[in-house]
């Protein structure tokens, strides 16, 4: 069900040279009500006016409370969103509509389960962990878990995914670094498109969820169509990062649709027309 509400900023938190968290509050007390993987859109106001931006919830830790929205943001040059919340103190407000989106856990889990990543592409699935334990508890899924990130400076949650990893054998951590040498076992030199291929996928007993870096999604897409992925079997989840440059100097330009937000438009019309 779409939902609409009110949000107010009380934490903001440093995970890396380049990423923060920001956990917002819901002002009616009412739960957040989600499935793991969903999105929701904000609108933000600064000193040129109202603006949108999609974020997938990354409510994972034990004390969040159901109220609670957790936003992982990595910051861009130039970015509107970032000039705003990457000066902003707790009291920041804005609305929020949703949830939105398709990347969530395929019913029934199969055999076996990728999670592919790049950057802040790792909130989505975070929320998922805490649901695939019973799965994992009863030996009736293998997940590989697949991050990519610049370097070791950049890797957020690793300490909880090496924990989790540590607490269930049939699930993989495989932790890319494109910039960097490894330093652990789980860790590799290179890209997450070039570790999952080389994990042996099956059409028949795998399926793929892939969030982050589009031209990383790109590049694994038709990979998986060659081997016999089947649309039902890949989910794809494309984190575009808006710079927004043209909002001060052509009001023009700024309110021309790009495609990703004609996409959202007609999601959320879907929505309604339920």
């Amino acid at each position: 069900m779409l939902n609409h509400f009110d949000i107010e900023l009380t934490r903001v938190r440093t995970l890396s040279p380049s990423t923060r968290d920001f956990r917002f509050v819901r002002l009616d007390g009412l739960p957040v009500v989600f499935e793991p993987g969903e999105f929701f859109r904000f609108t933000f106001t600064d000193d040129v006016g109202d603006f949108e931006r999609s974020y997938s919830l990354c409510n994972f830790e034990q004390d969040t409370e159901s109220h609670m929205l957790d936003l992982v943001i990595s910051v861009v040059e130039n970015g509107r969103a970032s000039r705003l919340l990457f000066n902003s103190t707790e009291g920041l407000k804005a609305s929020v509509s949703g949830p939105f989106g398709r990347l969530v856990l395929p019913k029934p889990l199969p055999k076996r389960l990728f999670l592919v990543a790049t950057s802040v592409g790792i909130a989505p699935y975070m929320p998922m962990l805490a649901k695939l334990e019973p799965a994992l508890s009863a030996d009736k899924v293998e997940v590989h878990f697949l991050y990519g990130t610049r370097d070791a400076t950049e890797l957020v949650y690793g300490e909880v995914l090496n924990e989790f990893a540590d607490k269930y054998d049939n699930f993989h951590l495989h932790v890319c670094f494109s910039r960097c040498a490894p330093n652990a076992e789980n860790q590799t030199q290179g890209y997450v498109q070039d570790q999952l291929f080389k994990l042996s996928l099956n059409p028949d007993t795998d399926h793929c969820l892939l969030c982050g870096n589009p031209q990383m999604i790109d590049d694994i897409y038709p990979r998986l169509k060659s081997l016999g992925f089947g649309v039902k079997k890949v989910v794809r989840e494309k984190y575009v990062f808006a710079k927004d440059k043209v909002a001060q100097s052509d009001p023009a330009k700024a309110s021309a649709m790009s495609e990703e937000q004609k996409r959202l438009l007609v999601e959320k019309m879907k929505l309604y027309q339920r």
